[in-house]
């Protein structure tokens, strides 16, 4: 009898494991379905809706800005209502040494953050802050606090999946990876700090569950508007310091279609540090005949956020470097947004 309720207890126990909510993982193959995929996917652990931009004023100031919208699942299988949110909201006041920046830390069910349909599309929202969607893409940012103020209309571009068909892999086991797209090149017009402004905006989207690897301790990201495309490229580092050999980017040339890069297709090589984060970088990407250096705008652009325990660096950059045409060399000039997570300690945020 008693081996009886020794079978009958291991196969209960074995039912409810496989019964047991999960998050799902990214696996390669997903199918794509906008403007749906614009919006919240709760089946997995984490998700983001990241804006930067880098915008100037008629007589010739410079900003950047970061508004990122951070969506974490407290528990597999939990109501979506239950979801926390953080948003991260930063200006950068280039020539002028100032970069304010602030934090939001919300729960759904308390209705004060949220993804949400609307007549038009999806509004994500933390209180105030706020980017509404059409089935276009992003069409409008606002964010206020104190003396920070944003508030842009958006034209997007065309989407552009990274990684494979967007499942971007970060490590080598299963669900090591994400599934990734960017609007990368957005026309931005509105206000900054009350001041009118005009400039070009980026967009990534990804959502996933314990993307990096146990050996990955964060990243180095690289969004860059250039005069014949838009780039995207990052490093993933191991905590010996080591490049993991799943770093990555995406080539999206003027009116054409996106391009994967693999680690062997390009180099990062930092060349200035800030308090410890490489805030300067020479870039080569042979196969697109791509030798530029990438400068910080302004070096103290670290975002502490106390309430997702994480700190890390992001801000606008400006490059200058050589394209190697059928014409000879070339040179270039472009912008953009750097951004560097894992310095002193693990990146935790979206594991």
């Amino acid at each position: 009898m008693k081996r009886l309720l020794l079978v009958l207890l291991c196969s209960a126990l074995a039912v409810a494991a496989q019964t047991a909510p999960a998050y799902r993982i990214a696996t390669p193959g997903y199918h794509w379905h906008f403007p749906a995929d614009d919006g919240a996917h709760p089946a997995f652990a984490n998700e983001w809706w990241y804006f930067t931009g880098n915008l100037h004023t008629a007589a010739g100031r410079r900003f950047g800005f970061e508004l990122t919208f951070f969506r974490i699942s407290p528990a597999p299988g939990a109501d979506a209502a239950h979801d926390l949110y953080f948003t991260h909201f930063a200006i950068s006041g280039i020539g002028g040494s100032q970069y304010l920046s602030r934090e939001r830390a919300r729960r759904g069910n308390w209705q004060q953050a949220g993804v949400a349909a609307t007549p038009t599309g999806l509004r994500l929202w933390n209180e105030n802050w706020t980017a509404d969607f059409d089935a276009s893409g992003p069409r409008h940012l606002h964010a206020v606090w104190g003396q920070q103020s944003l508030d842009l209309d958006l034209v997007p571009g065309p989407r552009m999946l990274n990684g494979r068909d967007g499942w971007s892999q970060k490590g080598s086991a299963p669900g090591e990876a994400s599934y990734y797209y960017s609007f990368p090149r957005m026309q931005a017009t509105g206000t900054l700090q009350a001041q009118a402004v005009t400039g070009v905006a980026w967009t990534d989207h990804e959502f996933a569950t314990d993307q990096l690897g146990p050996h990955q301790q964060g990243w180095d990201w690289m969004g860059l508007h250039l005069p014949g495309g838009d780039l995207m490229l990052f490093n993933l580092r191991q905590d010996n310091g080591s490049r993991d050999p799943h770093s990555a980017g995406t080539w999206k040339p003027l009116g054409g279609a996106p391009v994967a890069l693999d680690e062997a297709d390009f180099q990062m090589m930092p060349t200035r540090h800030w308090r410890g984060y490489p805030v300067a970088w020479r870039v080569l990407v042979p196969r697109l005949h791509l030798d530029f250096n990438v400068n910080a705008e302004l070096d103290d652009q670290e975002f502490h956020a106390p309430a997702a325990g994480v700190t890390y660096w992001e801000g606008a950059v400006s490059l200058a470097g050589t394209h190697a045409g059928r014409q000879g060399h070339h040179q270039i000039q472009g912008d953009g947004y750097l951004e560097l997570t894992g310095y002193g300690q693990r990146f935790n945020l979206l594991q």
